[in-house]
């Protein structure tokens, strides 16, 4: 329980210690973004999570080389998970989410240890208002 409570509070002091005012406003409009997204999709089918992910990354700027590899990693994560093929396009959906939010934070310039204990702690936060 300690453990929890400490990277919870060290991932508030990362992202405290390094993100202006506007980068909290960015990361929270990420997050709405990513919550109107599944509620917008409550039974994504593949193709609903492919066509969403495909126009993030289109409008992103990102390669359809990038995009197809991208797609099939994901996929491949959530098999690797042992999704079935109902549950795999939430999941990838799930994925945009956290490849946005970990992108937007390497942007900011924190470390990929940094970038591990904030998500980590996001995690445990998560886990902790369902538990609720």
């Amino acid at each position: 329980m300690t453990k929890k409570f400490d990277v919870k509070e060290k991932a508030r002091d990362i992202l405290e210690e390094t993100l202006d005012m506007e980068a909290v406003v960015l990361l929270s409009r990420i997050s709405e973004e990513m919550q109107l997204i599944f509620s917008d999709n409550p039974a994504p089918t593949f193709e609903d999570a492919a066509r969403i992910v495909t126009e993030y990354f289109v409008n992103d700027g990102r390669p359809e080389v990038f995009i197809e590899d991208w797609l099939r990693t994901a996929r491949d994560h959530s098999r690797s998970r042992g999704l079935d093929d109902a549950d795999q396009p939430k999941a990838i959906l799930s994925d945009l989410g956290v490849f946005r939010f970990m992108w937007f934070l390497k942007e900011k310039g924190l470390s990929e240890e940094q970038i591990d204990i904030v998500l980590t702690g996001a995690v445990q936060q998560a886990t902790d208002q369902r538990e609720e």
